[in-house]
């Protein structure tokens, strides 16, 4: 894992992409121990496989595939998450997580679908009634024709998330990852939408899927972001997404200036 190709943004929101996060040989082994895995959780957005953090098929492939467990064993800890964290200059955060955890959770996971014990758990910590926690939600994906993600925001739990591609898509097959700017920024945390209208944000960036690229981004309230539509048959966006999530709401803060940093002109 390297982050000599560390490139920061810190507008419209902050995120960072790192090249060669990994060498050729790890790219290829995470690729292949993926792509011939044969049972998926579920398929969303469109055409996405995905074997999801807690499930029976997350054991197995970790069980079965040693490089995937390995780069899974490296990642999940406070420590690598402190590391990516400190690696971007905490004075430029348009907004800043006030994310302190109790402890960090190897084991726990975010629930994919609606669940009263997530939301229990959630209300309870923010509560304080029991003790907040952070953990690794992660998801091992194949993306095919079909596959679409509308702008977005993440979960309201996630502080710190990343995707790690393992292979290349050309931009004009889909499958980028676009940058996208809320038009009116506003005062507080609340008045952000999860899933903004297409009135209300413009895109920015595209940042194309390349093998070993590593895209890592502040789950913000304006971090709003999208996936462009795969167009062409056979094409597969190999990726690996994962988020450094508390069992509760994080609570933002903004920088006083950061409106006139990040108005559209």
């Amino acid at each position: 894992m390297d982050f000599k190709k560390f490139k920061a943004s810190y507008s419209p929101w902050t995120f960072a992409v790192v090249d060669e996060f990994l060498n050729k040989k790890e790219i290829l082994s995470l690729k292949k121990e993926i792509l011939k895995f044969d049972s998926f959780d579920d398929k969303v957005m469109g055409n996405r496989s995905r074997i999801n953090k807690g499930s029976r098929n997350f054991n197995k492939i970790l069980q079965e595939s040693k490089n995937i467990k390995s780069f899974y064993n490296k990642i999940n800890s406070a420590k690598f998450y402190k590391k990516i964290y400190n690696l971007f200059e905490e004075k430029k955060l348009g907004w800043r997580p006030e994310a302190d955890f109790f402890r960090y959770s190897k084991d726990f996971f975010g629930e994919q679908k609606f669940s009263f014990r997530e939301i229990i758990i959630k209300n309870l910590a923010s509560m304080k009634l029991i003790k907040s926690n952070m953990n690794l939600d992660i998801d091992f994906s194949v993306s095919e024709k079909g596959y679409y993600r509308a702008p977005h925001r993440d979960r309201d739990t996630r502080v710190l998330s990343f995707l790690l591609y393992l292979n290349d898509v050309k931009k004009d097959h889909g499958g980028s990852l676009e940058i996208h700017q809320i038009k009116e920024n506003k005062k507080s945390q609340s008045s952000y939408p999860r899933f903004p209208k297409n009135s209300e944000i413009t895109k920015k960036k595209n940042i194309l899927a390349k093998a070993g690229r590593l895209v890592i981004f502040f789950s913000s309230p304006d971090s709003y972001h999208a996936a462009a539509k795969i167009k062409k048959e056979k094409i597969k966006r190999v990726f690996i997404y994962g988020s450094y999530s508390l069992n509760r709401k994080v609570y933002w803060k903004k920088r006083k200036n950061e409106h006139k940093l990040n108005s559209i002109k």
